[in-house]
C-alpha cells in the first residue's frame, strides 16, 4: 500500500532533452541532492540498506514491516562514467525516503531535476489500476499543507501519457501519479526539470502546496511479476 501514515512520517522525520513547462525558470541555486558518491566506491545490495541510512534516508515503513530495497546498488551508470542508483527489482518493491527537517518551503521557484535511464520494465502496468501499479521509477513528494499530508510521485510509466495525472484506486485519496515526459531516444537518459507549485497545482487544483517535508524513490515490478532496472543518475532540488 502506497501509503504514508502522517505518525510515520514525522516519526522518523526524507542532458539531452530538458523539458520545462511554460513560463517557469529554474534557478542554479542547490538545496539538496542525491549524493551517490561513496568512500568505498561500488555499494552492493547486501550493504545498500546501511549505506541508505548513513546518509538520511529511511526504509518505507508500514503496519509491522519496513521495506528495504532488495535489490538496489549503487554502481556505474549504464553507458555514462559516474556512479548511478541502480535499481532493479525481481517480483519485487523498493521504497526510500528522505524527511526534511525543518520543511522546505516551496514557494514559485522550488524545483526538482532529474534524469534517469529505464532499460527494463514490468509489461503491462496501470498506474490508476491497483493490481497492476508497477513503475520503474516514482520520485514521491509529500507536502504538508494546511489541511491534510499530500503526495505527489513524479512517475515513468508506459501506459500513460506524458504531463498526465493518474489517481491510484488505493486509500487514503491523498496520493496522485504525475506522468514524466516519453523517454528521450539521444543517448538513453531522461534529464528534466519540473517546478514543483506548478505541478502540485495541475495534480491536486489550485492551492498552497504549503512546505515539502519528504522526498522518496520507489521502483516496483511486485503486482505483476518480472523484473524492472532503472539508472537514477541525477536526483536535485533547485531554486
Amino acid at each position: 500500500m502506497l501509503n504514508f501514515p502522517r505518525s510515520i512520517l514525522f516519526a522518523v522525520c526524507a542532458s539531452a532533452l530538458l523539458v520545462t513547462l511554460p513560463g517557469f525558470a529554474s534557478g542554479d541555486t542547490e538545496v539538496w541532492r542525491l549524493d551517490l558518491v561513496s568512500e568505498s566506491g561500488d555499494v552492493g545490495p547486501e550493504a545498500f540498506p546501511a549505506w541508505m541510512e548513513s546518509n538520511g534516508f529511511k526504509p518505507f515503513s508500514y503496519l509491522l514491516f519496513k521495506r528495504r530495497p532488495e535489490y538496489w546498488r549503487i554502481g556505474p551508470c549504464d553507458g555514462v562514467s559516474q556512479p548511478c542508483l541502480v535499481m532493479q527489482e525481481k517480483d519485487s518493491s523498493s521504497h526510500i525516503i528522505y524527511p526534511f527537517e525543518p520543511g522546505v518551503a516551496v514557494g514559485d521557484t522550488l524545483a526538482v531535476e532529474l534524469a534517469y535511464r529505464v532499460k527494463l520494465q514490468a509489461q503491462g502496468a496501470q498506474l490508476n489500476q491497483k493490481d497492476k501499479e508497477d513503475a520503474p521509477l516514482r520520485i514521491f513528494l509529500s507536502f504538508r499543507t494546511k489541511d491534510d499530508l499530500l503526495h505527489l510521485a513524479l512517475t515513468d510509466s508506459a501506459a500513460h501519457a506524458a504531463g498526465t495525472v493518474a489517481k491510484s484506486e488505493r486509500k487514503p485519496d491523498n496520493i496522485r501519479y504525475y506522468m514524466l515526459p516519453d523517454r528521450s531516444e539521444a543517448d538513453g537518459y531522461q534529464t528534466a526539470s519540473f517546478p514543483v507549485k506548478t505541478i502540485f497545482q495541475q495534480a491536486f487544483g489550485p492551492g498552497d502546496p504549503g512546505e515539502l517535508v519528504a522526498i522518496g524513490i520507489k521502483s516496483d515490478s511486485n503486482n505483476l511479476g518480472g523484473e524492472s532496472l532503472t539508472y537514477l543518475k541525477t536526483l536535485r532540488l533547485v531554486r
